[in-house]
């Protein structure tokens, strides 16, 4: 079960959505870690985990109402935050990129509504309250860890991702719309 937790708190750090691609970006453009984008994405993350394992011991985890309304609300922002990523201009790299900030790291991170039934999944199998936390707190760690670890290897790579940042932003931004449309086809 460790070892399961570890390697998917690794995976997950890599699956990035549009906080922690907020994230990246403002690291590679300010050359400063965003340790308050950071808190803001780690907040969300462990909300929505402390928002799973309620749902894991209510009868509401087998709703399907539930498990479509979150998936249609997550479809709509993440539609909503392709068009902007694709519609907006590109900064000339003299401009500096606004700071992104804890309060717009959260609203991005608690906005993937999807993330409560993707926790719910991942400990539904741990039943018992002892293992159930154990797997959330090495899950975090490994996540938490795993997410710095690419932050600090992204920093140093910072002059070719510096010049491509704009072509991976809008590969990024079709990404998300494609899974949009994924999650919709999903709940017809």
């Amino acid at each position: 079960m460790i070892l399961w937790m570890i390697s998917v708190g690794f995976l997950s750090a890599f699956a990035l959505g549009p906080a922690s691609f907020s994230i990246i970006r403002s690291l590679v453009s300010r050359r400063t870690w965003p340790w308050s984008s950071i808190a803001g994405f780690l907040l969300g993350d462990v909300a929505y985990i402390l928002l799973a394992m309620a749902l894991l011991k209510s009868p509401l985890f087998h709703q399907e109402w539930l498990k479509v309304t979150l998936t249609a609300m997550t479809a709509l922002v993440l539609s909503a935050y392709s068009l902007k990523v694709l519609l907006s201009e590109e900064q000339p790299a003299s401009l500096e990129i606004p700071h992104q900030g804890f309060t717009k790291s959260l609203a991005l991170t608690l906005s993937n509504f999807h993330l409560v039934l993707i926790y719910a999944g991942l400990f539904v199998h741990l039943r018992e309250a002892q293992s159930l936390w154990l797997g959330v707190v090495v899950y975090l760690l490994t996540f938490v860890v795993s997410f710095l670890a690419l932050l600090w290897g992204l920093k140093r790579l910072h002059g070719p991702i510096k010049k491509f940042l704009r072509k991976i932003e809008i590969v990024a931004a079709c990404g998300f719309f494609c899974f949009s449309i994924y999650l919709s086809v999903g709940i017809l």
